[in-house]
């Protein structure tokens, strides 16, 4: 507007007929009065107006690491596993150091056959929790169907497994199968009778589908020629 109506009074005095010298010294001094408070008027406009920096609102994240994490689960139950892995990963951001929101993200990316990555959030939740036996038997099993890192997986679950409480009948079938991968016969077979021995003193983990597993387990290692039945 400002710019606008001052352009106006210029072009106004510029369609004046001029009659003597002094009338057109008048005009151009007028005209160059209204010119330079034109630009300083322009100035204004950009300090006050234009040049202003626009204010930033930032929306802060109103769940916690733990809040994201539960929610994932709850999506992980429904079958909706891109938004668990997205809560997980939001977790994440909120607390670098939630052993829950890596290991339930290496789960996932287990399921999806993304065993370089499963691997990494696995040993990643080991570095917070060195003998965790949830991510040592799942890194093993990542391990297992990769077909590499069987070594260091094997070190991790005996780790994990060197207190006799966390010997449970689960974690004792996955290091048998991690044994008879890298064909330690005689190692695989002494670990399954174990984890047979705990199933029959009523270990409360030894659930049947887990005794199923550990015979099948047990017989794929007697169907290779190397173990009793």
């Amino acid at each position: 507007m400002i710019a606008q109506a001052s352009c106006a009074v210029i072009l106004r005095l510029r369609k004046r007929k001029v009659v003597d010298a002094g009338q057109s010294f008048s005009v151009a001094v007028c005209a160059q009065k209204l010119f330079v408070a034109f630009l300083f008027l322009l100035s204004v406009v950009a300090a006050t107006g234009c040049g202003r920096m626009p204010k930033i609102i930032v929306l802060n994240d109103p769940l916690s690491s733990d809040e994201r994490v539960a929610l994932g689960v709850s999506y992980e139950m429904k079958g909706e596993i891109e938004s668990a892995s997205r809560e997980y990963e939001r977790a994440l951001k909120k607390d670098k150091n939630s052993f829950n929101a890596r290991f339930n993200l290496g789960n996932i990316r287990l399921s999806q056959k993304r065993y370089d990555a499963a691997k990494e959030l696995y040993l990643e939740a080991l570095e917070l929790r060195p003998e965790d036996p949830r991510a040592a038997n799942n890194l093993a099993w990542a391990a297992i169907l990769s077909g590499a890192g069987t070594e260091s997986a094997l070190y991790r679950l005996e780790s994990a497994l060197s207190d006799s409480s966390r010997r449970l009948p689960p974690y004792l079938d996955t290091l048998g199968v991690l044994l008879m991968e890298m064909s330690c016969i005689s190692g695989a077979e002494k670990i399954f009778d174990e984890a047979l021995a705990r199933c029959a003193a009523a270990d409360p983990s030894c659930t049947e589908a887990v005794l199923a597993e550990i015979h099948e387990h047990r017989e794929t290692l007697a169907k290779r020629g190397h173990a009793k039945p």
